[in-house]
């Protein structure tokens, strides 16, 4: 009867400790919420099970004829998602009798800097036995913090204990850290953490990627933070690369509410070692600003390109989005897009979030997680949706976005018609006159009406308070 189950990394009240070099702080609690859209039109019923690292079920969640379409939050802070123990630290599977997507909602509290930090990612629905980790971190220092890395494994096999070795490489372009190589032997259903600022066999200073390789499928997060506790980022993990991939949401020094936005483009190499290194041509496409055209970068490990300081950008602001292709080998690459948003005053780092790129697209996508003016822990919380046309050769895009009102809250159902996209388009649900009401917490279905491929990530942003409080996830399709 079960026709999906989607693995998730999941924690309540977990205390973190970061211990590198000269470091020796709380990072304060973090905790999660899991958001569940059922991606039918007919009622889903479905359920959370909750098991600890040691692979134990401490307790589960179920919700019965969920409408289609719709979406629901379960808070592991609160009863509508309790995973059974305080505190909780482990894993997560949702199972439905009908298609379900999932995005992870993370909040990291209490933190020495005073603030709290956030981020998002999508539940993990295709586990594997072989999973690349192309960004781990320990002790490194960015903009004046010092960023380490923790591995979550999830078996989600829960019947049978998992083999898993992981191996570190560090970046040969960077030349920071130690080769290494840790195994463990996961329990059924268990979770096995992997902090960096501990692992001292890394060196003390370690920047490079991580390989996973399990007799069992297994899921993996890489979460990525700061020494105060006042960032928060979880890095995408690939099973797999692709020789085309696709990112909106592409900035240049972009001013909103007191705060300068730009994002940092990370391609990664996923060929083996006898493969040629992927020639990537990197095209922008912009919705507003100047490029100079395509032009390629050769990826022998793994490269970076910051947007402020890119001279193909010729404009002093951009906004839009990035297609990367390798037409020169058939070695596959992956690539994340990795967002900030500095204090235009003071220059001080504040916002960050990164997603990874789409390597394909759909005509029909869902976003589980949408806000519009929500107001909680200090923030007015709001989303925007960033939609990419992944063939504008063929012609421009047009789509229908249905907003569905979380069934506990009501049952508003909102209409919005885009048409005549181009590259990309920015929907910020502050500014979409089809949602009538001043306040919107829900879910959408986006269906393209003329049949161009697409592709879409989400920006979830909360304004008026201090410190990260931005976080993205990748549109869903069934």
């Amino acid at each position: 009867m079960v026709k999906k189950i989607i693995a998730v990394i999941a924690c309540i009240g977990l205390l973190v400790s970061l211990t590198v070099i000269a470091y020796a702080q709380s990072v304060g609690q973090t905790s999660t919420s899991i958001l569940v859209q059922n991606l039918s039109t007919s009622p889903a019923n479905l359920r959370v099970d909750f098991y600890d690292t040691g692979g134990n079920n401490t307790g589960y969640k179920e919700k019965s004829n969920l409408c289609g379409e719709c979406s629901i939050t379960f808070d592991q802070r609160r009863d509508s998602g309790y995973p059974g123990t305080d505190t909780f630290q482990g894993a997560a599977i949702v199972s439905a009798d009908q298609p379900v997507g999932a995005v992870v909602q993370v909040v990291r509290t209490g933190g020495s800097a005073g603030v709290n930090s956030y981020e998002a990612y999508n539940g993990l629905g295709a586990p594997s036995k072989s999973v690349k980790a192309p960004l781990i971190l320990r002790g490194i220092v960015s903009a004046g913090k010092t960023w380490n890395t923790t591995m979550a494994i999830q078996n989600t096999n829960v019947s049978a204990s998992a083999q898993v070795t992981v191996t570190f490489t560090p970046d040969p372009n960077v030349g920071l850290g130690n080769a290494d190589t840790k195994t463990y032997t996961i329990p059924p259903g268990g979770t096995w953490y992997l902090d960096q600022s501990t692992q001292t066999t890394l060196g003390t200073r370690f920047f490079g990627s991580a390989s996973v390789v399990s007799n069992q499928d297994v899921a993996v997060a890489v979460t990525s933070g700061t020494n105060d506790g006042s960032s928060l980022i979880v890095y995408p993990t690939f099973t797999a690369g692709s020789t085309t991939v696709y990112l909106p949401g592409a900035m240049k020094n972009i001013l909103s509410q007191g705060h300068n936005y730009f994002t940092s483009l990370t391609i990664v190499n996923l060929g083996s070692a006898a493969d040629p290194a992927p020639v990537v041509t990197i095209e922008y496409q912009p919705q507003s600003g100047t490029v100079s055209g395509p032009y390629t970068v050769t990826v022998q490990t793994a490269t970076t390109i910051d947007m402020r300081s890119d001279p193909h950008i010729t404009s002093a602001t951009f906004f839009g989005a990035v297609k990367l292709i390798n037409t020169t080998n058939s070695t596959p690459f992956a690539a994340m897009l990795n967002t900030r948003g500095d204090n235009a005053s003071t220059g001080a780092a504040v916002f960050a979030t990164t997603y990874g790129g789409m390597t394909a697209g759909a005509t029909t996508v869902y976003v589980p997680y949408l806000l519009k003016y929500i107001s909680s822990a200090g923030y007015n919380w709001s989303t925007s949706i960033l939609i990419q046309n992944l063939d504008p050769a063929s012609g421009n895009l047009d789509v229908t976005i249905t907003y569905k009102e979380d069934p506990s809250i009501g049952t508003h159902t909102y209409t919005s018609s885009q048409t005549g996209i181009t590259t990309s388009r920015t929907i910020d649900l502050r500014l979409d006159p089809n949602i009538t009401q001043s306040t919107f917490y829900g879910a959408a279905k986006i269906v393209s009406t003329n049949g161009r491929p697409f592709g879409v990530v989400v920006l979830v942003r909360g304004s008026g308070g201090a410190g990260d409080a931005l976080s993205s996830y990748l549109g869903i399709s069934p």
